[in-house]
């Protein structure tokens, strides 16, 4: 299944609506002068642990392979845990965009909305493709400052790890899992640019994050209780923001076991999802009874056009994640 995330040519030929200057070009318009494309890809990430006995057990954000020490959140407490990426990759226009994404630890797995996918840790295609993958020069930015009304958060520029001697350059990172990141608001991010990249600025709006979250009668903030097999009704409220940029909204909600298995289910952001029951049960989450976490993410993805960008995407995800515990009837 191809990620929801993919920089596919087809899906970023889109308008650039809530940003600074035109939509993208055609990946084959760039492809025709030199062969290679310029894709830049950000991620803004920010959960909020709702459990008031509050230790996080599992990683509640998909954080970079390459991301710091410091943004490790196992075993930190309530509040808020925040990841913000950026990677501007220059690579053969021939190259898979989604083999890409999984190389430099930006891939995204969504299932289309009403239905669901089981993650399991041990899923890992990448390795068994790299023989068809040219190779991907992250290239340097110069300064890259991220910036909302209330904040203004320097990027860190980070080497990235060896990967086959396919990877090689840099990417930018927050400098820690705690730095406030609003929402809703608007993002800017700017750049000074460098012998590789022209300085750039650009904007996206960020959605708000899920609020009164409920799984059948119970809040997720008091923890909730689920029978294996039955269906559970997750609710929400939907976004009442502008009607343009709620039609590039998602909600996801991971059941995750202790042993690291997800199930995942995507919705329309109407403020109501069904989780099947078929997914919860022995045979995809363990031994029961089990433990596990219950995160509800709301999703935006806003395409971006910067000089020098031929492919641009901004990636918010805002989640609120409590603990759910799944036993037999």
């Amino acid at each position: 299944m191809r990620p929801y995330g993919a920089l596919s040519t087809s899906c970023l030929v889109l308008a650039g609506a809530a940003l600074v200057g035109c939509s993208a070009p055609v990946a084959g318009d760039a492809a025709d002068v030199n062969g290679v494309v310029t894709q830049g890809l950000v991620r803004v990430e920010r959960a909020i642990n709702l459990s008031r006995d509050a230790a996080w057990t599992t990683s509640p954000i998909e954080l970079d392979e390459a991301a710091l020490p410091s943004a490790d959140v196992e075993g930190a407490g309530a509040g808020p845990v925040t990841n913000v990426s950026a990677k501007f990759m220059r690579l053969s226009s021939a190259t898979d965009p989604e083999l890409a994404e999984r190389v430099v630890g930006s891939s995204f797995d969504l299932p289309s909305a009403g239905s669901c996918m089981v993650l399991s840790p041990a899923d890992d295609e990448t390795a068994t493709s790299l023989s068809s993958l040219g190779s991907i020069e992250l290239l340097d930015a110069g300064d890259v400052t991220m910036k909302t009304e209330s904040t203004e958060m320097p990027l860190a520029a980070r080497a990235f790890p060896d990967v086959g001697d396919l990877v090689f350059g840099v990417f930018y990172t927050s400098r820690d899992a705690t730095s406030d990141l609003p929402a809703p608001a608007r993002y800017v991010f700017e750049s000074s640019g460098s012998g590789l990249l022209d300085r750039f600025a650009f904007t996206a709006d960020a959605p708000a994050g899920p609020e009164e979250v409920r799984v059948g009668d119970a809040a997720l903030a008091d923890g909730v209780a689920l029978d294996a097999g039955v269906g559970a009704v997750v609710q929400w409220r939907a976004d009442e923001g502008d009607e343009a940029d709620r039609a590039r909204d998602v909600i996801y909600v991971d059941v995750t076991s202790a042993r690291g298995t997800a199930v995942r289910c995507s919705f329309k952001d109407t403020g109501r999802g069904v989780i099947p029951g078929s997914l919860l049960d022995p045979s995809t989450l363990g031994p029961l009874p089990a433990n596990a976490t219950l995160a509800v993410h709301r999703t935006r993805q806003v395409p971006f056009s910067a000089s020098g960008v031929d492919l641009g995407e901004v990636r918010f995800d805002l989640s609120v994640i409590g603990r759910a515990r799944i036993a037999a009837r």
